[in-house]
Formats: structure tokens, C-alpha cells, sequence
């Protein structure tokens, strides 16, 4: 049993590392090459059109701006700094609206701090609702969610709901959208939990009760 938990331990740092090398190249990587040929573009205006040089500067520098923006994000996500100073409540509500920015989501939480003081069960809880709140935003096609934290005869029960066009549940393994609910659900057993999901074209539903 202890060589399966460090397997699931490995495997769930494995899939995160390739999480995070995905969100680097295709958020980061693809901007950088296309403001490449964008400064390559301006180089050619500078000599025959120096107004339309110009206007593709200024377009640079807010690309530059936003991948600067994106790169924070990512580093944030990475270790927040705020868990330490203000808390899983403060960290929770701060990493949602950093994330929602680029969504424009309806964002309702209803967030308890959690009994447990355990500093890596609550980064534990945060990653789920992290990731969870992230598919949402980026796969759901909806504009709402809910993200609900309580805590229940000594465990976190953790509830993250969106207005979505849903997914088959039998699809979960098989498709790269879906590819954080399979590191959720490990997260969740390694902590000795429940995870349920429920999903439908009217939007879906995932139920984490972790114990403390």
C-alpha cells in the first residue's frame, strides 16, 4: 500500500508538471513567437509606413503587458504566498478572481475558514478548488460558478458548480479537457476522500468531502 501511494504521489506530480509545461507553451510560448513576427513586421513598416509602425508597437507592448500578466499568474498559481499571510479563505477567493479575469465569470463562493491548521492538507484544498474553478472557467462554455467550502463533523466538504453544457462522464479519462478531474481524483484518495461528479447540459456539479 505505501509503494501505491508513492506511485499516486509521483504520478500526480508528473501530471502537474506537464499541466504546468502546457500552460507555459500554449499561453506563453505561442504569444512570445507571434509578438516575434510582430516585431519583425514593425521592423519592415518602420522604413515605408512609420504611422502603421506605430500602431503595431502599441499592439506589442499590450501583448507584452499581458504575457508579463499570464506569466505572474502561472508563478502565483505555483506557490500563493498569500496562504501563509492571510489565509486558505483570503488565498481561495484571491486565486478565483485572479484566474477569472480572462473568463468574466458570475463568481459566487461561500468560502469557511477550515478547522484543520494543517498547512499541507490546506494547500491540498486549495489545489482541488484551484482546479477544479480553472475546468470550470475554461471548459464549462457557461458564465457561472459557485464555489462553496464548509466545514462538516470534522471534514471539508468542498463544492464547485457551473451553468455549463456539461461532459459524458464516461469521457473523463480520455479527454485532454477533462485532464485535471483525473489529478483531483487522486489528490482526493491520497487525503482518503470522496469525490462526486454529476454532469449534464444544464451545467455540473463536483462534491469533494475531505476528512481531517
Amino acid at each position: 500500500m505505501e509503494h501505491e501511494s508513492n506511485f499516486s504521489t509521483l504520478e500526480i506530480r508528473e501530471k502537474e508538471r506537464q499541466r504546468i509545461a502546457r500552460d507555459l507553451h500554449d499561453i506563453t510560448l505561442q504569444n512570445l513567437s507571434h509578438l516575434i513576427h510582430k516585431v519583425e513586421l514593425s521592423s519592415l513598416y518602420m522604413d515605408k509606413d512609420i504611422v502603421k509602425a506605430k500602431l503595431e508597437l502599441d499592439t506589442i507592448e499590450k501583448e507584452l503587458r499581458q504575457v508579463i500578466d499570464d506569466m505572474r499568474t502561472i508563478i502565483y498559481n505555483l506557490h500563493p504566498v498569500t496562504l501563509d499571510d492571510l489565509g486558505l479563505k483570503a488565498t481561495i477567493e484571491n486565486v478565483i478572481s485572479v484566474t477569472n479575469r480572462n473568463y468574466n465569470f458570475f463568481i459566487e463562493t461561500e468560502i469557511e475558514d477550515v478547522s484543520c491548521e494543517n498547512k499541507i492538507f490546506q494547500l491540498s484544498i486549495l489545489r482541488l478548488v484551484q482546479e477544479a474553478s480553472c475546468n470550470a472557467l475554461k471548459h464549462s462554455n457557461g458564465n457561472k460558478l459557485f464555489v462553496s467550502l464548509k466545514n462538516k463533523e470534522n471534514k471539508c466538504v468542498i463544492n464547485i458548480k457551473d451553468n455549463g453544457s456539461g461532459f459524458d462522464q464516461n469521457d473523463i479519462d480520455k479527454k485532454d479537457a477533462h485532464f485535471g478531474l483525473s489529478i483531483m481524483k487522486e489528490r482526493v484518495d491520497l487525503l482518503h476522500g470522496k469525490m462526486n461528479i454529476k454532469s449534464s447540459s444544464k451545467g455540473t456539479s463536483i462534491i469533494m468531502e475531505l476528512p481531517f
